[in-house]
């Protein structure tokens, strides 16, 4: 049997179609639909139950995203544990054979996952994030198996290549999730499983074929919270080394105020732009112009030279992050017009400083002087993500 398991919480109107389409899939095996609701105060437990799911109700404030999906797997009767979520919809009613046809056929494989492509409704940002996503992990291994080397070497990018799995759209074999369950974490349950699994030597797939639609329209504080959280969590789960030396809280904040000032000049500067909008980047200092040079010629032991030069190294990173991920949104949607231009703006310049501070985050709590302003500020960006 396969079971469909599915965490919900206030799923809104769509949840009905995204959970017939699964109710619909096309496979000679039998299908139960699993549900754990953690408080929805819409139609969601009711839409669950009209479509012939099996239905478990917890209180909001026990929901994690491992020990929820722990209880999921607990109340399933299948074998084959397909996860995913309120939100994705399957691209065609052969996504369940993609998933588990492959765990029939090699007993070997651990778990399968598919992909995700954007909603029809995908806004500029959703719609290059999860194609960016993509086009990273596309780079990796299909079949992923490490007998003699540790998934986690190389850069932030190479190790999530190397163990990119996620529970959007994923089959997981019962026998090896009963060996190893979904850990309590805040976020990223599906990537830190997959470390554990690989290292223990199991296998697991990537299917393409096996396609969900699924991406978030995010306001732009709702991205600076998840890009935090997410980020955080990939550091711990990933076992990334500390980015450098903490930051002076006085520095630090001084310039990030510096780096909103920026974003806010950038969406003025946009009124003069022509339209289509193919170009938007923030200033930087010279002196950040020079040792990105310096290290590009791999001269970066002459950096001390240039002290002289002006710089405001956290403004500095932020608008170099900024510049890249803003050059290459335009650059994969051949321009956008002003309006989502500016909107993409506020929405990848927040997210960029969410990435920051998580690191910042890792940073201090590494050496063990993590500030009081910046463990407030994660509590703050971690609570309801």
């Amino acid at each position: 049997m396969i079971s469909v398991c599915l965490p919900t919480k206030n799923a809104g109107p769509e949840f009905a179609r995204y959970l017939r389409a699964w109710r619909e899939q096309k496979t000679e095996e039998e299908v139960e639909l699993v549900v754990v609701d953690s408080g929805s105060r819409d139609q969601t437990v009711a839409t669950a139950r009209e479509l012939g799911a099996r239905v478990s109700l917890i209180p909001p404030e026990t929901f994690n995203h491992g020990e929820t999906r722990n209880l999921l797997a607990r109340e399933a009767r299948g074998d084959l544990l397909v996860f995913t979520v309120q939100d994705a919809c399957p691209a065609h009613d052969r996504v369940l054979h993609e998933l588990t046809c492959w765990m029939r056929r090699a007993p070997q494989l651990a778990a399968v996952t598919g992909l995700q492509v954007p909603h029809a409704h995908a806004d500029a940002v959703a719609r290059w994030e999860v194609e960016a996503h993509r086009a990273i992990i596309e780079r990796g291994r299909t079949l992923k198996r490490y007998r003699w080397r540790d998934p986690l070497r190389g850069d932030f990018l190479n190790r999530l290549r190397n163990v990119a799995f996620d529970n959007v759209c994923s089959a997981l074999r019962r026998s090896v999730w009963e060996k190893f369950p979904f850990a309590r974490v805040e976020f990223a349950e599906d990537l830190d499983w997959a470390v554990r699994v690989l290292r223990a030597g199991h296998s697991l797939l990537r299917n393409p074929a096996a396609r969900v639609h699924h991406s978030h329209n995010s306001a732009p504080y709702q991205r600076l919270k998840r890009a935090f959280v997410s980020r955080r969590a990939l550091n711990r789960i990933f076992e990334m080394p500390s980015p450098g030396t903490p930051w002076e809280e006085k520095e630090a904040l001084s310039e990030i105020g510096d780096y909103l000032g920026l974003l806010e000049g950038a969406r003025d500067g946009l009124a003069r732009q022509p339209e289509p909008v193919r170009r938007l980047r923030l200033p930087t200092t010279p002196g950040h112009w020079v040792r990105r040079a310096l290290r590009r010629a791999r001269l970066g032991g002459l950096e001390p030279l240039v002290i002289a030069l002006p710089h405001q190294p956290v403004t500095d990173a932020l608008a170099g992050s900024f510049n890249a991920a803003m050059r290459h949104l335009l650059n994969f949607h051949s321009g956008l017009p002003r309006m989502e231009a500016e909107k993409a703006a506020m929405q990848l310049g927040l997210q960029v400083l969410g990435d920051f501070l998580a690191d910042s985050y890792t940073t201090a709590a590494a050496a063990n002087q993590t500030p009081e302003w910046l463990e407030e500020l994660a509590g703050a960006l971690a609570r309801g993500v």
